[in-house]
């Protein structure tokens, strides 16, 4: 998954607004800067959001932070972009094969969509997000596990998998035989 930078300059001052401060297992509403931290820094360039208030306090509702650093978190991103771009153009270019074997989240998952065919192992779910970050956004226990969101009981049915294989020497049999069907070169025929 991705990692994602902080602005450590601002980090000490922001606040969560939880959805019930004595049970934070229920998630939460919103991030903010009280109105005199919100003023340290500059609304528009270095955070954007909105001022509000909530029970007689005047508060700065983040929509984002963008720190005081260019690039903030996104390094990492460029090169999963490349990739995901490499990926995409391969599919119009020649064979394209995933084999999940473990969980693939994130844009790992993403990567593995991209191709013309994906093998999934029973045991490896492929998913945006975790159910545990899902269940704190909805501020409910909705789903109990991985494989709720991308188990193959998911993924299958749904075309982003196209075949099962229960473990690593199955999937491997799988991939050859998929490879068998492959020409030399694509301007070979079948």
């Amino acid at each position: 998954g991705a990692r994602m930078g902080r602005a450590e300059e601002q980090k000490p001052y922001f606040k969560v607004a939880w959805n019930d401060p004595m049970d934070v297992a229920k998630g939460y509403k919103y991030l903010y800067f009280t109105e005199e931290d919100a003023n340290r820094f500059t609304p528009g360039t270095d955070f954007h959001g909105e001022y509000i208030t909530e029970g007689g306090e005047k508060r700065y509702k983040l929509d984002d932070i963008v720190g005081q650093k260019d690039g903030l978190g996104v390094e990492n991103l460029r090169g999963s972009g490349m990739i995901a771009g490499e990926t995409s153009a391969a599919y119009a270019e020649t064979f394209t094969l995933s084999y999940v074997t473990g969980r693939s989240v994130g844009i790992g998952a993403y990567i593995n969509r991209l191709a013309q065919r994906v093998i999934q192992m029973q045991n490896g779910p492929l998913l945006l997000t975790g159910f545990g970050a899902l269940n704190k956004l909805l501020g409910k226990e909705v789903y109990t596990s991985q494989d709720q969101l991308g188990g193959p009981q998911i993924m299958l049915p749904n075309g982003v998998a196209h075949q099962l294989a229960i473990d690593d020497q199955d999937g491997v049999e799988k991939v050859l035989r998929w490879l068998s069907y492959v020409p030399k070169t694509a301007s070979d025929s079948a």
